[in-house]
């Protein structure tokens, strides 16, 4: 399902960490590998008319288009990848998501952040605009401290898919499953349920005092409810997956709000990837800015996959 690969490098050693996933993702697939770097020209700092020195221009382009040979030269050490690179010249979101349609990658791998200090928010950067223009998935993997360790394979061996019910939600599971299945991963389907009934009803307890027994069993009642309908969805997606690989299971999850209850569950349970889609119920009503998927790649310490599914919604948000 991946035989193509690109990675977006901006130069930083925060970008470049997301080399080793990617190395690994195309041993995995037998997929070749593209490093690529996009020039913004001088002028286009500047504004149309602006300041511009031809000088400079011309050198900021050489260094590079260098400095992708020496990313490939360092990368070229491993003679099982085929890897190549290309400088490109733009904005950047714009210019690599026209790359991607015109090559026809499969994924993109890049991390969330990357010049600047590692504190930086994903909102507003270039793989939010990547996010909102580009329909193949993107693998993003949080930067750490210090420079890629090339030598080091990170292991996927526990991936959690939230879905939400929706068709939009389950376009994910496609490339999540290509992904498990390459790394004999297991698969946990996550459906997160929000719990109407308090814990307590005891005031000295912290949780409010004024239900009355009446309308606290019919929240119960509600929350059974949706918590079989979850159950019974899941573990109807997670048969159908099991037809494909055995290691699948479902958990329903009674916490909001919905991306805390994510993040929450695949760090309690030990997740090596997170696999969603940017939307799923309300389509248009549902951005990506403010939406579940942008806070599970804030909050999340570990990779997240997402995709932009493709449909009625999804289409006409574009």
């Amino acid at each position: 399902m991946f035989g193509s690969l690109l990675v977006p490098l901006d130069g930083s050693a925060a970008a470049e960490q997301a080399l080793p996933m990617a190395l690994s993702l195309a041993r995995r697939f037998r997929a070749a590998v593209q490093i690529v770097h996009v020039y913004v020209p001088v002028r286009g700092m500047y504004g149309e008319g602006g300041w511009c020195d031809e000088a400079i221009d011309r050198e900021m382009r050489e260094g590079g288009k260098a400095y992708l040979d020496s990313v490939v030269q360092r990368l070229a050490v491993d003679s099982d990848i085929s890897w190549s690179a290309v400088l490109l010249e733009g904005p950047v979101a714009s210019t690599i998501n026209r790359h991607v349609r015109g090559a026809g990658f499969d994924m993109i791998v890049m991390t969330t952040q990357g010049r600047g200090p590692v504190a930086r928010l994903w909102l507003g950067s270039v793989a939010d605009s990547l996010v909102r223009q580009t329909s193949i998935p993107i693998l993003f993997v949080r930067p750490q401290e210090g420079e890629a360790d090339l030598t080091k394979e990170p292991m996927i061996e526990r991936l959690h898919i939230p879905l939400d019910g929706s068709e939009l939600a389950e376009q994910i599971l496609e490339p999540a499953l290509a992904v498990a299945a390459a790394t004999q991963a297991e698969i946990t389907l996550i459906r997160v349920v929000q719990q109407l009934a308090p814990d307590s009803n005891e005031s000295d307890k912290g949780k409010v005092s004024w239900i009355r027994p009446a309308l606290l069993m019919r929240l119960k009642e509600l929350d059974r409810q949706e918590r079989a309908t979850a159950e019974e969805y899941l573990e109807r997606i997670a048969e159908q997956l099991r037809s494909r690989t055995s290691c699948v299971q479902a958990r329903v999850v009674l916490q909001v709000p919905t991306a805390t209850a994510i993040v929450d569950d695949a760090s309690t349970h030990g997740a090596d990837l997170i696999a969603l889609a940017t939307q799923g119920r309300g389509g248009l009503k549902r951005l990506l800015v403010g939406s579940v998927a942008d806070k599970v790649l804030r909050g999340a310490i570990m990779p997240v996959l997402v995709q932009r599914p493709v449909g009625e919604f999804a289409s006409a948000a574009e």
